[in-house]
């Protein structure tokens, strides 16, 4: 996969760099890697550019024959929306926060029908819609 990156030669730390890649499966997993996260009890993976050693930020659309992905990553860890689109035109709709699933899960058919919702509240099903 081809990446496209915009880089920014600041030096603040608070400014957030956005990163947008878009690619294919193969060129997705020689451009990027996950690196364990020491600090994290829980095992989380964090995604790095190869090459670097800052966290990933910005958008990731993913296309093959079979699905197209569309993920949000903010420091490495999924956040905010992330979309699987299945080659049969169904597809789900999910949100993230510091990588866990977050608020709704949604699942719709080929026609744009809800088949069924699901809540998560920091990574654990919830039977309440989480904000």
């Amino acid at each position: 996969m081809l990446a496209l990156c915009a880089f920014s030669c600041s030096e603040d730390t608070n400014e957030k760099e956005e990163i947008d890649w878009k690619g294919g499966y193969e060129s997705f997993e020689n451009s990027f890697e996950t690196k364990q996260e020491l600090e994290s009890s829980d095992g989380s993976s964090v995604l790095y550019l190869k090459g670097t050693n800052k966290p990933f930020s910005g958008t990731v659309e993913i296309n093959s024959t079979q699905r197209v992905s569309f993920d949000e990553y903010n420091i490495g860890l999924l956040e905010g929306k992330s979309i699987r689109k299945s080659v049969d035109g169904s597809w789900v709709e999910a949100y993230y926060r510091a990588g866990k699933l977050h608020g709704k899960m949604t699942f719709y058919d080929r026609d744009g029908q809800i088949r069924s919702i699901m809540n998560y509240d920091n990574g654990v099903i919830s039977p309440e819609a989480s904000d």
